[in-house]
């Protein structure tokens, strides 16, 4: 049974890919007269007319996920240790409030966000900016990686702490020589999967991206479709193309990105 179950699953994924990747080499006049044909002449000239718009838009993506994962990353680790039930009284029902919070801001609807982050933004002079943007997704990603974090925090045992008071190391020595280290598993993890969603991120990418600059891959592949009439190979390569990337990431953390989830999951 748990067989079928693989086939079936596999195949849900497998056939659309194929199919992407065999459109991507059809020519607009295939397309539009055999568009579910197996049986035709494979052509580049799609990938030559996108090759140009595809890598600009890697490279606007790549900039921003790059600086949201590293961003994120730097105040999703101190947060998360933040989280882990280290502290007691008072600053312990702070961290149990802003939990809450964190889990709250996880329900609303990413689209629901984009009228207040206009107004924060302009109020901050970041509106229609390259900052802004990076900004607006560090505040989605951020809540998913402290609590994705949180239980490599409560993992790293107590008793490493008290020996390092012992030695004479401070608060901040501690964290540095011990938590971040002993995160390391965690901290790859969840830097692979904030690259991953910041990649595709598409509401807030056409909404405050400032004029001029390239779109990113998600702007890009949306841009193929218009009220008229749907680029569906140049869609297609674009969208083979834009994927390589992820898939040359996710082909180098994949033993700890799965590793890393389970623990999460489990704990």
């Amino acid at each position: 049974m748990f067989a079928v179950v693989k086939v079936v699953l596999g195949l849900a994924y497998a056939v659309p890919l194929a199919w992407i990747l065999v459109t991507s080499f059809k020519s607009t006049t295939q397309v539009l007269t055999d568009p579910n044909g197996v049986v035709f002449a494979p052509t580049l000239d799609t990938y030559r007319e996108v090759v140009g718009e595809g890598a600009a838009a890697i490279v606007t993506s790549a900039q921003i996920s790059v600086v949201v994962t590293v961003v994120v990353v730097a105040l999703g680790v101190p947060a998360a240790f933040a989280a882990a039930a280290r502290l007691s009284g008072r600053a312990a029902r702070v961290i149990a409030i802003a939990l809450a919070g964190l889990l709250v801001l996880q329900m609303i609807p990413q689209p629901m966000t984009v009228i207040p982050l206009f107004s924060v933004l302009a109020q901050w002079g970041l509106l229609n900016t390259l900052p802004g943007l990076i900004l607006a997704d560090v505040a989605v990603m951020l809540p998913f990686a402290t609590m994705l974090l949180r239980p490599y925090a409560q993992d790293v045992p107590r008793a490493l702490y008290e020996a390092a008071v012992m030695d004479g190391a401070g608060p901040w020595r501690s964290f540095r020589s011990i938590t971040v280290p002993m995160m390391r598993n965690g901290v790859f993890t969840v830097a692979s999967v904030v690259f991953i969603n910041t990649w595709g991120e598409f509401v807030y990418a056409i909404n405050l991206l400032p004029p001029g600059v390239v779109p990113p891959v998600s702007g890009l592949l949306a841009a193929q479709n218009t009220t008229y009439a749907a680029n569906w190979n140049g869609l297609m390569a674009l969208a083979v193309l834009t994927s390589l990337p992820l898939v040359v990431v996710f082909a180098i953390s994949q033993k700890r990105l799965i590793s890393g989830l389970s623990l999460g999951a489990v704990k």
